[in-house]
C-alpha cells in the first residue's frame, strides 16, 4: 500500500526525487564548504608555529638566493601593509555579512599572512612582529570563519525546510 502511495506521488510530481537529491547534495556541499574553512585556519596555525620558531624547519636561503630576491622592504612598510590588509579584510567581511553575500573560505588570507611572516623573516624582524601578524590573522580569519559558519548553517536550515516541505527528510537532512 505504501508503494502505491509512493508511485502515485511520483506520478503527480515527476521531478520530486531528483529535486530531493539535488537539495541533499547542496546540504552536503554546504557542510564541506564550512568545514574547509576550518582546515585553512589549521593551516594558518601550523604556519604560525613554524614562524614562531623562525622557520627553523626550512633550510636557510643561500647568498645567491638572497641576491636574487634583493633587499627586503623596510619594516615600517611591512607593518603598514599588514595594518591595511587586516583592516580591509575585516571591513570586507563585515560588508559581506551586511549584504548576505556568499563568504570565502580563507585560503587567500592564509597566503597573505604567510607572506607577511616571510617578509618580516627576511627583514630580520619576525620575532618582534610575530604577535601582530598572528593576532591580525586570527582576527580576520576568525571573523571570516564565523561568517561562513553562520551563512552555511542558515542555508542548511533553509534546505532542510525545503526537504521537510516536500514531506520527506533524506539522509542529508538528518545530519
Amino acid at each position: 500500500m505504501s508503494q502505491t502511495g509512493r508511485s502515485t506521488q511520483s506520478e503527480q510530481f515527476p521531478g520530486r526525487e531528483e529535486l530531493r537529491l539535488r537539495v541533499e547534495a547542496r546540504i552536503r556541499r554546504l557542510q564541506r564548504h564550512s568545514a574547509s574553512s576550518l582546515w585553512f585556519m589549521i593551516l594558518f596555525l601550523l604556519i604560525s608555529f613554524a614562524a614562531f620558531d623562525q622557520f627553523s624547519i626550512l633550510p636557510d636561503l643561500s647568498d645567491s638566493s638572497r641576491e636574487i630576491l634583493g633587499a627586503s622592504p623596510p619594516v615600517e612598510l611591512i607593518a603598514l601593509a599588514l595594518v591595511i590588509y587586516a583592516f580591509s579584510g575585516i571591513v570586507r567581511t563585515l560588508a559581506s555579512m551586511s549584504r548576505n553575500y556568499k563568504p570565502h573560505t580563507g585560503l587567500v588570507h592564509v597566503a597573505f599572512f604567510t607572506g607577511f611572516y616571510s617578509f618580516y623573516h627576511l627583514a630580520g624582524a619576525l620575532q618582534d612582529n610575530f604577535w601582530a601578524i598572528f593576532f591580525a590573522g586570527i582576527s580576520v580569519m576568525g571573523l571570516e570563519n564565523y561568517y561562513l559558519w553562520s551563512y552555511s548553517n542558515e542555508a542548511i536550515r533553509n534546505e532542510r525546510a525545503l526537504l521537510n516541505s516536500m514531506g520527506r527528510v533524506g539522509d542529508a537532512g538528518q545530519k
